[in-house]
């Protein structure tokens, strides 16, 4: 008996994974004159997503710095008011 083998690999990933994964080959698809222009297009292809994929990672760990530094601040200016209200506690236990 002879089976039809579908070569879309990727139905049988779950909806969200498959959509994910669309995008990424979207994105690496920008890059299709490098990669055809190679001997070996597969390689150059996974190259390409690699770098698609690092790109992503330096955008979220920029986001992340100044995710920690707007959060450094507000923890400054929470450790500061912890100060002034001990201080101001310590002064009316004085009097």
């Amino acid at each position: 008996m002879l089976f039809k083998i579908v070569d879309d690999w990727k139905q049988n990933l779950p909806a969200e994974d498959e959509l994910r994964l669309n995008e990424i080959i979207r994105k690496v698809s920008k890059h299709r004159n490098a990669y055809r222009s190679s001997k070996d297009v597969k390689i150059a292809q996974l190259w390409c997503a690699i770098l698609e994929l690092d790109k992503k990672n330096r955008d979220v760990s920029a986001d992340m710095r100044k995710l920690k530094v707007i959060i450094d601040g507000f923890a400054a200016v929470i450790r500061q008011a912890e100060a002034h209200d001990d201080q101001l506690i310590r002064s009316l236990e004085k009097f």
